[in-house]
């Protein structure tokens, strides 16, 4: 099994482009990410970061600075939406001269992510999943609110899980899921279960929450400083 990584940047980030590119202590989110990312598939294959065109430049000035050279930019035109980049992606590797079977999508406000997670993603496709995700239980209490806003009942935390990132899949898998999706707010866990995709859950971590930065910038920082 070979497996790649697609980091995909959409325009969106070009909003909040603290969300790639604020430094959390020593590298920015998209840094971090990679770094993490690749140590997990050095073996069989790479990372592609597919990204919209206003982006490149601080991209590729991200990833020179840590001399992430397995690393390969895509850039992606016109409205550039998550689904556009992750086409973009898709194609750059079925064109590449290394093959890939399977690909894990990292999204760029999860910084904290883990090479632990990374691997029981791996795991779980190489056991035979096609999609793969990790889950965290919720532990918060969740109640339900009516339309005025007062609580009008609790909802059982013990069925609910948080779905986070990275996401694994067979690429032939991804790309029919994509295939099927014709806006731009794609939605792999939506599609997939709209589509009756048979979904693999593996362990998740409590770190791999998502930021909102530069907001949750010390916060993040702390948790980088106690590892």
């Amino acid at each position: 099994m070979d497996v790649s990584v697609v980091v995909p940047l959409p325009i969106s980030v070009a909003d909040n482009m603290a969300a790639a590119f604020l430094p959390l202590v020593t590298a920015p989110p998209l840094v971090r990410i990679v770094g993490t990312l690749l140590g997990a598939v050095a073996e069989s294959g790479r990372i592609v970061v597919a990204a919209a065109e206003p982006l490149i430049v601080d991209v590729d000035a991200a990833l020179a600075s840590d001399n992430l050279g397995a690393v390969s930019v895509a850039a992606v035109t016109g409205s550039a939406s998550r689904a556009d980049c992750l086409k973009a992606a898709l194609e750059y590797l079925r064109h590449a001269s290394f093959s890939t079977t399977h690909v894990l999508v990292h999204d760029i406000a999860s910084p904290l992510v883990s090479a632990e997670v990374a691997q029981r993603v791996i795991d779980g496709l190489q056991g035979g999943g096609a999609v793969v995700m990790p889950a965290l239980a919720v532990t918060d209490s969740v109640k339900a609110v009516d339309v005025h806003g007062s609580v009008s009942a609790t909802v059982d935390r013990s069925v609910l899980r948080a779905i986070q990132f990275p996401r694994g899949f067979a690429i032939d898998a991804l790309a029919g899921l994509l295939a099927q999706h014709t806006s731009d707010d794609f939605d792999e866990i939506a599609v997939a279960l709209g589509a009756a995709a048979p979904i693999t859950f593996v362990d998740g971590d409590p770190h791999a929450f998502r930021a909102e930065l530069p907001r949750d910038t010390e916060f993040f920082e702390a948790i980088i400083a106690s590892r």
